[in-house]
């Protein structure tokens, strides 16, 4: 083959792979690549027909996505749920709201799910030919399928709740918590719950009481309170002062609620004042309330501790003193901001704070902070259980 014939082929080659690339190239990301028009005497077959070009189908892009469709059912039809907690238990009103409001997106269930193959098809078929973009796109589309699948999954778990709950003559919330959630639980900043700031070399005092030295200023945007200790009682009240601000001003305290720091000051300027007693004291300072030299009490703006039960707990609680001690603190501070008595929930639901549970637990775990509280006040959940129910 003599030069100049070489040349004419290698032109012609040239040419071919020029008109392809400007082909491929040219496309934008509005249009579905088309496979390059090339002379030829074969016929392709494609949707039942003959052609000698034919180019891909367009995916057609819906309007709304799944999330937002998803997103405007629940606002319109989700009424009764303040927030979605993860719970055990919640209000049959929410689920009933949230269960019905599903089914309105399972019944597009068809459309989704084919749409979603769809995608997959055309993502599979055209991979090389599309922007990031549009693959992303095509992605979040294909996961209609899964979304859809687990909503009816959530679904099936809502029904079986809601009729465990519409069954059930009282209406209750229940908190569940894991032995590790329940250890994380007796930590706090001031490392001094399982001591209790007792300390047998103190020497006894001449006056009646005595009190912390480190104060602060009365301050009227914070809760001032005020703290002190029969003097026959072998505590420090510094350390007794910090160990009580230390558990008030825990993020998973009464500050939920009160939105407010608790601040320790002098009595003449505090709005409340924890007394720690021996129990003759206690029964002296809580009449006419009868504590019969076991319980703690609070009488007006009063919170008396039995230095008894500081020391040694309750029978529900074994030897697990951190625990009882954020609870006595926690369940006076309650009666202060004006909560009642509540009962147990549910068996092996954690014990409410507002619980009387140096009595009992009555088939709850010990639990010192105001869990159900909050959830009360920020979410709407009704927590209260009628102690005639227990």
């Amino acid at each position: 083959m003599n030069n100049k014939t070489q040349l004419i082929i290698l032109f012609a080659f040239l040419t071919v792979v020029s008109i392809s690339a400007l082909s491929y190239f040219s496309n934008s990301d509005n249009d579905v690549v088309t496979t390059p028009e090339v002379p030829s005497t074969n016929t392709v077959e494609i949707n039942e027909s003959t052609s000698t070009t034919q180019p891909e189908e367009k995916f057609i892009f819906p309007d709304e996505s799944l999330q937002d469709f998803i997103s405007k059912i629940y606002t319109a039809n989700i009424t009764n749920c303040k927030t979605k907690i993860e719970f055990a238990y919640s209000e049959p009103e929410c689920l009933k709201d949230t269960y019905e409001a599903n089914l309105l997106i399972i019944k597009e269930k068809d459309f989704y799910e084919e749409l979603s193959l769809k995608a997959n098809s055309f993502l599979v078929a055209n991979t090389k030919d599309l922007s990031q973009n549009k693959i992303n796109k095509l992605l979040e589309i294909i996961k209609y399928k899964e979304i859809i699948e687990n909503i009816e999954k959530e679904s099936t778990l809502i029904s079986a709740l809601y009729e465990e709950r519409f069954e059930s003559s009282i209406k209750r919330t229940a908190i569940f918590a894991t032995s590790e959630e329940l250890l994380q639980s007796q930590s706090i900043s001031y490392n001094f719950l399982k001591s209790g700031c007792i300390n047998r070399d103190l020497v006894s005092s001449e006056e009646e009481w005595v009190y912390p030295l480190e104060l602060s200023e009365k301050d009227d945007e914070k809760i001032n309170f005020s703290l002190k200790i029969e003097s026959t009682i072998k505590a420090g009240p510094d350390c007794m002062g910090k160990l009580v601000t230390s558990i008030l001003n825990d993020s998973r305290g009464w500050t939920n609620i009160t939105e407010k720091e608790f601040v320790l000051v002098s009595q003449e300027n505090a709005d409340f004042t924890f007394i720690f007693s021996s129990p003759e004291k206690t029964d002296e300072l809580c009449a006419p309330l009868e504590t019969n030299g076991i319980y703690s009490c609070r009488n007006e703006e009063e919170i008396i501790i039995n230095f008894f039960r500081w020391e040694n707990g309750a029978v529900d609680f074994g030897n697990d003193m951190k625990t009882y001690r954020l609870y006595l603190i926690n369940h006076e501070t309650g009666h202060i901001l004006g909560w009642g008595h509540t009962g147990c929930p549910k068996d092996g639901a954690i014990a409410p704070v507002m619980m009387q549970q140096s009595k009992t637990t009555d088939g709850c775990l010990p639990y010192g902070w105001p869990l159900y509280e909050i959830v009360d006040m920020k979410y709407g959940l009704d927590t209260f259980v009628s102690l005639e129910e227990d």
